[in-house]
C-alpha cells in the first residue's frame, strides 16, 4: 500500500569507505523504526530446481498458497507472531528474468482485520510452474520452480553452489577428479567457494555408488593426471578439508537398455522430454530446447542419455555458442568413447575453431554485477468515526444539525500524509558481496496538537568476502537471530571456520527508546548448516546491560529440520539472571508432493510458550514508587525504591506467560478449489499479587479456544481471480464469537487489480454485553506503468454494542491513496 520496490538497474560501483562513512552519520540521527518485511529476493539450485528464497525481517509461519488458472499470480498466507504494530509498510521485491528464468515480483501486504497475519502477492512473467514451501530457516518462504535448475547461474555467496556447470547425473568416465564435499543428501551444496587459483576448473555435481551407498558429491576437476590433482588438491584443501583424489569407472558402453535400477516413470519422463527437446530445436525454438534437454540430464541414467547429451552440443552449436557447444561435446565423449554417434561428435569437435585461454575461461569465470534500486511513494491516510447512540437518534434533537466540534458525537481519527523511500545497492563477484541498504518514511500528521515524526528502519553496509569468508553488517539493522529481540544500532560480524559452520558476533544499542535510559548489548553465537544432511541449528549467548547493570543475560538455541517438502523448527530462550525461560516454541509444516512436484496437502503445527513481555530488568521501571511518586525513568530511581534482587523478583512475579498451540491443514479438492481448518488454543497465565507494589492478583484467561474453516476458490469467472472464505467460532472463559471473513483478489488485466472484501462479527458474554459489527472494504491498483502505481483502499465499519443499560452504534471510515515509483 506504500512502500514498494521492484526494477534493477546497473550503475558503477559505490565506494565501500564512502558507504560507512555515510551510515556512521545518520546512524546518529534519532528516530523511531517503522519496518517492512520484506528483505531480498535470493536465487539457488537445488538439483533439477530453481528455488527463489524469500527472505522477511521477522519470524514466519508458512500457512497455504492459491493461485490462479492464468499461472502468473500466486497468493501465499503466512502468519508473523513476533509482530505488534499494524502500521507495518507493505513492501516489494522483483526479481528479474535472467538466463531464460521469469521475472517475479513479490509483494507484501497486511490480511483484513490481522496484525499478524500477512500475505505475499506473486506476479511472475511469463506464466511458469511454482509451488510454495516453507524455507530452510523460520524467517523465510521458498518458491520452487520446478525444472528450472539448469538455468540457474552459479551465485557467488557462502550459501550457494559454487558449481558453474552440473554434468549428467554421473561424472565423466574414466576421469581422474577431487571429490570436495560427499554427502547422501541430494541438495547438497558448497558453503564456500573454491579457491580463487582453481577457479578456472570445472566444478559439477555427481552420483556415485560407494560401498553400496548412493552418494552425492561435487567433483572439481577432471585432471590430466594424477599428479596435476595432487597439486590442485594441496589447495583445495584449505577450505575442504576433506577433499580426496578420485579416478572415476570409464563409462559404461551403450546399451539399448535402461540402466539398472532406474524407475519406470524416469524413463517415460525423458522420453517426453527428448521429443519435445527435438522439437522445439527443429522450430528453432532455442531456449525451449535447451531447458527440455538440461532437465533430461539431470535425470539418472537413462535411455535417452546419449542422445540428450549430443543434442545439447548440437543446439549451442546452431545458437552460436560455440565455447558452451565444445564443453557439451566433451562431455559427451568421456562419457561415451565408442560406437557411431561418437566418432560423429569426434569430427564435430575437431572441425570448431581453437579456443584460445581467453575464450576457454570466459563462460567459467563470473563477471561482476552491480545494481541499484528501490523506490519512493507518497500517501495519504484519513479516517473519520462516529458514535451515536439509539436513544439521541430517538430523540426530539435528533434532526438538529451534528456539530463537528462535539467530540462526544463525531471525530476525526486521522489525517496522515507519509512519503516513502527505499534504497538498494548490491555489488557482487566471485570476491565479495557489498550491500547498502537505506529504508526511511516520514509521517506529517495533520491533526491538530499531533506530531510528526520520521521512520528510519534500515541503513547499513553489509559485506562478506568468499575468499576470507568473513561477514559485516553496520549500521542499523534487524536481527537475524542470535538472541537479539528488536531493531538496533551496531554491528553484526561473522566467520566461517569450516565448511558449514559459521561463528557470529554482534554488538550495538535497541534503537527503542526505554524511558531514558541507556542500553547496549554483546552476543556470540555459532551457527552450524548441516550437523546432519537436513538439520541445522544454532546456540548463542548474550548480555543487554541497562544503565550500567545487567538488564538481560541468556543463553538460547535454534534447531531446524528440512527435508523437501517438511520443515521442523525449536527455539529456547533462558535468562541464566532471572532464571526464568523465555521462549519456548516448536512449530513446523509438512506438504505432500505428488511425483511432478506439485504440493497437495499442508499440515502446520505450533506449539508457543513465551513471557510476555520478554524477562528484563528494564520491566521494573513501570513500577510506581508506593508513596505515590513519579514513575521512575532511569535504574537509579528504581534503585532508591527498592534493592536490586527485589526488582528482580518483581520482574519475574508480574511476567504473564502466553500458551498457544494450532493445528491446521489445507488440501486442494479439485483444480478451482481447496479446502483447509484449524484449531486454535490461548491462554494466558496468572500473575500473583505484588502487595509492595500496590498490585492485586490477575487471574489466568483460561483456554481460548478457536475452530476455524476455510474455503479456498481460484478462476471462479475469471483466469486471475482468487477467493478465500473464513468462518471461525471462538470461545473463551467468559465469552463466545463468531466470524466470517471473504477476500478476494481479481486481476481485470495487466494494468488493474480489484480487492474487495467483507468481515461480519457477532460476540456476547456472560454479563449480557453483545456487539455486532459488519466492515466492507475495497481496494483498487492501476499499474500505470512497470515503473508507477497508482492505488486506494476504503473500509466502512459499523458496530452497535447492546447492553443492559442501552445500545451504542459506531461508524467507522477509512481509506488511503497514493502513488509509488520504483526505479
Amino acid at each position: 500500500m506504500i512502500h514498494r520496490q521492484e526494477p534493477h538497474r546497473a550503475l558503477a560501483p559505490l565506494a565501500p569507505l564512502a558507504l560507512a562513512c555515510v551510515v556512521a552519520c545518520l546512524t546518529l540521527a534519532p528516530s523511531v523504526a517503522r519496518a517492512q518485511l520484506l528483505d531480498e529476493l535470493e536465487l539457488r539450485r537445488e538439483g533439477a530446481d530453481a528455488i527463489v528464497q524469500v527472505r522477511l525481517q521477522t519470524l514466519v509461519r508458512y500457512g497455504r498458497s492459491v493461485s490462479t488458472r492464468s499461472g502468473d499470480l500466486f497468493q501465499i498466507y503466512f502468519d508473523a507472531p513476533d509482530l505488534r504494530d499494524a502500521a507495518i509498510q507493505p513492501s516489494q521485491r522483483r526479481l528479474q528474468a535472467i538466463n531464460g528464468l521469469p521475472t517475479l515480483t513479490v509483494n507484501e501486504e497486511p490480511l483484513l482485520g490481522s496484525v499478524t497475519q500477512r500475505k505475499l502477492v506473486v506476479r511472475i512473467d511469463p506464466a511458469t510452474r511454482m509451488r510454495v514451501r516453507a524455507g530452510r530457516d523460520n524467517r523465510s518462504i521458498e518458491l520452487v520452480l520446478p525444472g528450472l535448475g539448469a538455468r540457474v547461474k552459479a551465485a557467488p555467496t557462502a550459501s550457494a553452489p559454487a558449481a558453474t556447470a552440473l554434468a549428467p547425473a554421473l561424472a565423466a568416465g574414466g576421469a581422474t577428479v577431487i571429490v570436495l564435499q560427499s554427502s547422501t543428501d541430494p541438495n547438497l551444496q558448497l558453503n564456500v567457494p573454491v579457491p580463487k587459483q582453481l577457479q578456472s576448473l570445472d566444478v559439477n555435481t555427481a552420483t556415485r555408488v560407494v560401498d553400496g551407498q548412493t552418494r552425492h558429491e561435487i567433483h572439481l576437476g577432471p585432471f590430466a593426471d594424477v599428479a596435476e590433482a595432487r597439486r590442485a588438491l594441496e589447495i583445495a584443501r584449505a577450505r575442504f578439508p576433506g577433499a580426496a583424489i578420485v579416478t572415476l569407472p570409464a563409462a559404461p558402453a551403450p546399451t539399448a537398455q535402461a540402466a539398472p535400477g532406474v524407475p519406470v516413470n524416469v524413463e517415460a519422463t525423458a522420453a517426453t522430454l527428448l521429443a519435445e527437446a527435438r522439437a522445439a530445436n527443429q522450430a528453432g525454438d532455442t531456449a525451449s530446447a535447451l531447458d527440455r534437454l538440461n532437465r533430461l540430464l539431470d535425470l539418472p541414467p537413462n535411455r535417452a542419455s546419449r542422445e540428450a547429451q549430443e543434442l545439447i552440443g548440437l543446439v549451442r552449436l546452431n545458437a552460436g555458442d560455440t565455447a558452451r557447444a565444445r564443453r557439451e561435446f566433451e562431455t559427451f565423449l568421456k562419457l561415451y568413447p565408442t560406437g557411431p554417434d561418437s566418432q560423429r561428435v569426434a569430427a564435430r569437435l575437431a572441425a570448431l575453431p581453437a579456443e584460445t585461454a581467453a575464450t576457454a575461461e570466459a563462460p567459467r569465470k563470473q563477471a561482476a554485477t552491480t545494481t541499484v534500486n528501490g523506490s519512493a511513494g507518497l500517501y495519504y491516510y484519513g479516517g473519520q468515526s462516529k458514535v451515536r447512540s439509539e436513544e439521541f437518534r430517538d430523540s426530539p434533537i435528533s434532526g438538529l444539525p451534528e456539530l463537528t466540534q462535539n467530540p462526544t458525537l463525531t471525530g476525526t481519527d486521522q489525517k496522515l500524509a507519509i512519503g516513502t523511500f527505499d534504497l538498494n545497492y548490491r555489488h557482487r563477484s566471485t570476491e565479495q558481496d557489498l550491500r547498502f541498504v537505506f529504508r526511511d518514511s516520514y509521517t506529517a500528521d495533520l491533526m491538530p496538537g499531533r506530531t510528526s515524526r520520521n521512520k528510519l528502519s534500515a541503513l547499513y553496509v553489509d559485506h562478506k568476502s568468499f575468499e576470507r569468508g568473513t561477514s559485516i553488517r553496520l549500521g542499523r539493522q534487524s536481527p537475524t537471530g542470535g538472541g537479539v529481540l528488536g531493531r538496533f544500532d551496531g554491528a553484526t560480524a561473522g566467520y566461517t571456520f569450516a565448511p558449514k559452520w559459521k561463528v557470529n558476533a554482534v554488538a550495538g544499542r535497541p534503537t527503542d527508546k526505554l524511558q531514558q535510559t541507556k542500553r547496549s548489548f554483546g552476543g556470540l553465537s555459532v551457527d552450524a548448516d548441516a550437523l546432519t544432511p537436513n538439520v541445522s541449528g544454532s546456540l548463542y549467548g548474550i548480555q543487554q546491560n541497562i544503565d550500567g547493570l545487567v538488564d538481560r543475560r541468556a543463553i538460547g538455541s535454534d534447531l531446524r529440520y528440512f527435508n523437501g517438502g517438511t520443515f521442523v523448527s525449536g527455539s529456547l530462550d533462558y535468562d541464566t539472571i532471572l532464571r526464568a525461560v523465555n521462549i519456548a516454541a516448536l512449530q513446523g509444516t509438512w506438504q505432500q508432493l505428488d511425483a511432478e512436484g506439485n504440493a497437495g496437502t499442508t499440515v502446520n503445527f505450533l506449539l508457543d510458550r513465551r513471557s510476555q513481555p520478554i524477562l528484563m530488568l528494564g520491566n521494573a521501571l513501570f513500577f510506581q514508587d508506593p508513596n505515590g511518586g513519579a514513575i521512575p525513568v532511569r535504574m537509579s530511581d528504581a534503585l532508591a525504591l527498592r534493592d536490586l534482587d527485589t526488582l528482580r523478583s518483581y520482574v519475574r512475579t508480574t511476567t504473564a506467560y502466553s500458551n498457544q498451540a494450532q493445528l491446521g491443514v489445507t488440501t486442494p479438492l479439485n483444480e478451482r478449489w481447496q479446502i483447509g481448518g484449524d484449531i486454535r488454543m490461548t491462554r494466558v497465565g496468572a500473575i500473583a499479587a505484588v502487595p509492595a507494589l500496590g498490585l492485586p492478583a490477575q487471574p489466568a484467561t483460561g483456554a481460548i479456544w478457536s475452530l476455524g474453516g476455510q474455503l479456498i476458490g481460484s478462476n471462479l469467472y475469471s483466469i486471475r481471480d482468487t477467493h478465500v472464505f473464513n468462518l471461525t467460532a471462538q470461545r473463551g472463559a467468559t465469552f463466545s464469537g463468531q466470524l466470517f471473513m471473504y477476500n478476494n483478489l481479481s486481476a481485470l488485466n495487466e494494468q488493474w487489480s480489484v480487492e474487495p472484501s467483507l468481515q461480519v462479527y457477532r460476540q456476547s458474554d456472560d454479563s449480557g454485553v453483545k456487539l455486532a459489527r459488519i466492515k466492507p472494504g475495497l481496494r483498487v491498483s492501476w499499474r500505470v506503468d512497470p515503473g508507477v502505481t497508482l492505488e486506494s483502499a476504503a473500509d466502512y465499519e459499523l458496530s452497535k454494542i447492546t447492553t443492559t443499560t442501552g445500545n451504542e452504534n459506531t461508524d467507522r471510515v477509512f481509506y488511503y491513496l497514493g502513488g509509488r515509483y520504483d526505479f
